[in-house]
């Protein structure tokens, strides 16, 4: 196998919870070296809130998200522990946080800390609201970031309904994290000089999720309202519920071929010649009494048979999946999507979000137990004599749900 495209690159991951710790993973997929760095008094929420039978070990979302990486504790307000993590500073290529940002600067590890042992270090800092402007010392999360952002705002079901959370934020801006570390590694590259680079997670939020609302407004003076599942051109479109418990079918018509097949589908032949439904405007005016009609068609039949004959019929459509259909899917499947990783048996991962042509990137180690790179890390990569390689207390150990 040719050589992964981040093979060679190192990155310190000093996030909590999800967001942050995206960027890393995705490079740890490619081939990356990724060491995360605790805290073992106060865990990564991820980690979950139980300590028996060392549970924070096996929590399957910590697996996930924290895949290809491995676990270094350190506690660095401890000088030892401060002197070793510069140490490795000087021998790697990128760090990732979302604290605040005054955190850094009391640990000590602010971007011009680590510039003066490691001068072309890339610093991407995802914190909730950026390093400047009036909330810049505030924490945030994603049920925070969501309604500041605007994003809470579009996600109604109708105009006046109630707002939802969209949850995908985390994951979008985890993404955002990715493209700023390859932007800055590409720029080391060509110049040679490392970055500090400030992402704010309420700005990327609402610029990688709401452009085009943005440009309705600064074209068009019109401020974009909730449509729930519906466009605002073509008609119908929705997500209509199917044989038996929370499953749905999507689909949407965007011609009148596509109309009359559906007309077709719902046993309503007659509805092609209806004046109600003579085009767009006029079917989005009675969406309503059609969504009706297609919830009473598709309510006999199982999201993929509503699927498959809406496919069928040339309209565009696709069943709404769970966890178990998407384990279970062909089309899934027949891409080897979904990854076994080498330590952790028949326990099976979402697979790469893209591949690249320069190596295939692979899935060779779940989330690692806490602590378990100390030995790799500081014996191995620092030369640290055994003395000196941090021994887990398990009287020491505190969950992120404990109080300060």
């Amino acid at each position: 196998m040719s050589e992964q495209p981040f093979a060679g690159i190192r990155v310190l991951d000093f996030a909590h919870e999800w967001a942050a710790s995206i960027g890393p993973r995705l490079l740890g997929d490619l081939g990356a070296e990724v060491i995360r760095v605790e805290y073992a008094r106060r865990m990564c929420v991820i980690r979950g809130a139980r300590l028996g039978r060392k549970m924070y070990n096996r929590h399957p979302r910590w697996h996930q998200v924290n895949r290809n990486k491995r676990s270094l504790t350190l506690d660095l307000r401890q000088e030892r522990d401060l002197d070793a993590f510069m140490d490795l500073v000087r021998i790697s290529d990128i760090m990732v946080s979302n604290s605040r940002p005054h955190v850094l600067e009391k640990l000590g590890i602010a971007y011009d800390d680590l510039k003066r042992v490691r001068p072309d270090i890339i610093l991407v800092l995802m914190s909730a609201f950026g390093t400047g402007g009036p909330w810049s010392g505030f924490a945030g999360f994603g049920g925070t970031i969501e309604p500041l952002s605007g994003l809470q705002q579009l996600t109604a079901y109708s105009r006046q309904g109630k707002r939802y959370r969209t949850r995908e934020m985390d994951v979008c801006n985890g993404l955002m994290g990715t493209c700023a570390i390859m932007t800055a590694l590409l720029h080391r590259q060509r110049t040679g000089e490392g970055q500090f680079v400030d992402l704010s997670q309420t700005e990327t939020a609402t610029h990688s999720l709401m452009g085009e609302h943005l440009l309705e407004y600064v074209m068009n003076r019109e401020q974009t309202l909730p449509l729930g599942n519906r466009h605002s051109y073509f008609a119908p479109q929705g997500c209509y519920p199917c044989r038996g418990d929370d499953r749905w079918v999507t689909l949407t018509v965007q011609s009148e071929k596509q109309w009359q097949a559906l007309c077709g589908l719902m046993g309503r032949p007659q509805w092609v010649d209806d004046e109600r439904f003579a085009g767009r405007s006029r079917r989005r005016r009675y969406h309503d009494l059609i969504d009706e009609a297609i919830a009473a068609w598709s309510r006999e039949l199982s999201h993929y048979q509503a699927m498959h004959l809406l496919q069928g019929a040339g309209i565009p459509s696709g069943a709404v999946l769970d966890g178990r259909d998407l384990q279970q899917d062909e089309h899934l499947a027949a891409r080897d999507y979904f990854m076994t990783a080498g330590d952790a048996g028949d326990l099976l991962f979402p697979g790469l979000l893209f591949r690249s042509s320069g190596g295939d990137g692979r899935i060779f180690r779940r989330g690692p137990d806490l602590g378990e790179g100390n030995e790799y890390v500081l014996r191995d990569l620092l030369g640290r004599p055994e003395d000196e390689v941090s021994r887990l207390d398990e009287k020491e150990i505190g969950t992120g749900y404990d109080p300060e």
